[in-house]
């Protein structure tokens, strides 16, 4: 029902080749292939409903006994799974010679043509556009089983625990409040399982200062500083000594192998068979890797990190990026303990698990820390006006952000208190959070390409042309403006709905069908990608849109040489401006400079500027780099109005 849990299992098949396969499958002919890829069609229908249309006009015969089952299917897709590198590692030890046509051939020749469009969607893990409420379809099972899966994150380990003593008595779906009584005595039983990841606890998101501090409450808080890597939870169990350390991404895989770099740390760092090591068996801990730069003596930029630790034993996205450096090695920033030997740490308040995990940690300059932390109690006076000045601090200094945690609460909270719905839950607090401070820049929209994929998320859309947008920025902007010269365009990134409004997907199909046109018919402009990863155009806009786009700062996105906005989100659509008022290529690259760049000597200064706008809860000015002809100066005088509103 959710196949994308299964993150250890993968299944190297997209749209186009399982279409293949599938036509292989049933022995298809040209033109009934000619219908299974109508997929592609722009506003059509998906891989799934192409199956099962081609399906019905002769469905299959199936013989009672004959039927395909739930274990055959399983069976089935493991084996597809286990040829793929990128697989899991117990997935991946039942590899053999695996033909997935010959795998797949038995089951879409036994099912009907409605159970094929569901195997279609259960093999490219997206079930769109049907979406199973996961919270109500787990309830419906055990009123406990959404709250085991936090905890323990596998089916198999959760539903050990429903059987386990005393929980196996509870019943199914009891009352409100004998199920909140219920949880509690659930929770004194849980112990967590070395080698099968835990869950993370929720967490809201924090629109403002003062929002923050009404979820807050009276409590008193720990600030923890948000680092900028990779989420890792480290599994230690030293009765394997050849394999005692196992790490797990924050997607549940075990990619212990691909961060092989950090072992040495890990076990440094927990003085792992030395004197001092505070754990005889086993030992679970949260961390962020990094990379730490001992020339410049400071965390490095994320994009850093794609040097140092392989996928599945492959580097993606360094084509383009220069050599890890000798003075550049990966660290570790531990922030959480949840085991230690029997010591089930998730059931302590965050104080003593803190206390706990300084205990444990051996620091390690430049290789191994604990995450930064400052303590606020709410209930005093002049509390709000303290997190402010560590707000500001953090981004005037570039921090990603900060994330709070009560002191008193324990890992998880299976049933939060009612009169406080964020009691038990993490606040994350992040300037593009809060309204008018996240890094802005005006762009330019210039093409549209339709995903049939994408499209099951946009029924609300009326006549849905395109499900992704292509950014493009001038690289000639001075030639365009000055001598009317050809535009050239690079297109550094790609946007879809999860980038923007309903509202605004609406607009761009509706008004972008009046200027688009094919790639090769004359739209006058020149067009190059700005990395290999980049799908092709599927039209191009003669008249493109200007929007405003917000980020959470600026990256270099996997095989670039460039930075473009990182989480990019349409704020709104601009129809009074031209594609010469967006940000150029060149301008693009000074802005991500500058919102990067923590200055040395104005520190203070920077400060003391963003306390003021958090008071004031002033969230649009704007600081205008003036490095350029054609960026806006401080005195408002330019060719091209592109601003920057500066946030972290």
């Amino acid at each position: 029902m959710f196949p994308e849990k299964r993150t250890d299992r993968v299944y190297w098949l997209q749209d186009t080749s399982l279409a293949r396969v599938i036509g292989r499958c049933l022995l298809l002919g040209s033109s009934r292939r000619e219908e299974l890829e109508r997929w592609r069609v722009s506003g059509g229908i998906d891989l799934a409903r192409c199956v099962e249309n081609v399906m019905r006009q002769a469905e299959n015969h199936i013989r009672e006994g004959q039927e395909v089952t739930v274990e055959e299917i399983d069976d089935a897709l493991n084996r597809v799974a286990s040829r793929c590198r990128f697989s899991g590692p117990r997935v991946r030890r039942q590899r053999a010679a695996v033909d997935v046509d010959e795998t797949l051939s038995p089951l879409y020749r036994r099912l009907s043509s409605r159970d094929a469009k569901w195997l279609t969607r259960m093999i490219l893990k997206n079930y769109s556009p049907v979406t199973l409420p996961r919270n109500l379809t787990l309830k419906s099972f055990h009123f406990l089983l959404p709250h085991f899966l936090l905890f323990q994150d596998d089916f198999e380990a959760t539903l050990n625990m429903l059987v386990s003593e005393p929980i196996s008595h509870f019943p199914p779906h009891p009352e409100p409040g004998l199920a909140r009584d219920l949880g509690m005595i659930a929770m004194q039983h849980l112990s967590p399982v070395v080698g099968i990841k835990i869950g993370r606890p929720d967490y809201y998101k924090a629109r403002s200062i003062k929002h923050c501090c009404q979820m807050i409450g009276r409590r008193r808080m720990s600030i923890e500083r948000k680092y900028d890597g990779e989420y890792c939870q480290i599994h230690v169990d030293l009765s394997k000594p050849s394999r005692s350390i196992q790490i797990f991404s924050k997607s549940g895989k075990d990619s212990t192998a691909d961060r092989s770099g950090v072992h040495h740390v890990v076990r440094d760092s927990l003085r792992i068979g030395r004197p001092g090591c505070k754990f005889s068996r086993r030992c679970i801990l949260e961390g962020e890797l990094l990379v730490w730069s001992d020339r410049h003596g400071k965390i490095m930029d994320f994009h850093k990190l794609r040097k140092f630790i392989a996928r599945s034993g492959t580097f993606i996205g360094t084509e383009n990026d220069s050599p890890p450096q000798p003075y550049e090695h990966l660290m570790i920033v531990f922030f959480d303990i949840l085991l230690l030997d029997d010591d089930v740490c998730l059931k302590k308040p965050h104080r003593e698990r803190r206390l706990l995990l300084k205990d444990v940690v051996h620091v390690i300059e430049g290789r191994a820390d604990i995450s930064e932390q400052r303590i606020i109690d709410f209930s005093r006076s002049g509390s709000q006006s303290h997190l402010e000045n560590i707000f500001a601090k953090g981004v005037a200094q570039r921090w990603e952000g900060f994330v709070l945690k009560g002191c008193e609460d324990p890992y998880f909270t299976i049933f939060p208190s009612q009169a406080n719905g964020s009691m038990g839950r993490w606040i994350k607090l992040k300037k593009d959070y809060i309204p008018g401070l996240g890094d802005t820049v005006d762009l330019a929209i210039i093409g549209g390409k339709y995903d049939s994929r994408d499209a099951g998320g946009l029924k609300q859309i009326q006549r849905l042309l395109w499900t992704h947008f292509f950014i493009g920025c001038l690289l000639n902007k001075e030639d365009v403006l000055q001598s009317r010269s050809k535009p050239k365009f690079r297109v550094v990134d790609v946007i879809n709905r999860h980038c923007m409004s309903p509202k605004n997907m609406q607009i761009l199909n509706q008004f972008g069908e009046y200027t688009a046109c094919g790639i090769d018919s004359g739209h006058g402009f020149d067009i190059e990608y700005g990395t290999g990863n980049i799908p092709g155009l599927g039209v191009v806009f003669r008249t493109p849109f200007v929007v405003e786009m917000l980020g959470s700062g600026f990256e270099k996105p996997s095989g670039s040489r460039y930075y473009t906005l990182r989480f990019p989100r349409i704020m709104k659509i601009h129809w009074d401006r031209s594609f010469e008022d967006a940000a150029s290529f060149s301008e693009l690259q000074l802005l991500a400079d500058d919102a990067r760049a923590v200055p040395s000597e104005e520190l203070a200064q920077e400060e003391t500027e963003w306390n003021k706008r958090l008071k004031l809860g002033n969230g649009s000015s704007e600081y205008i780099v003036d490095r350029s002809q054609s960026l806006t100066s401080s005195s408002g005088v330019t060719q091209s109005p592109v601003k920057l509103r500066e946030n972290m």
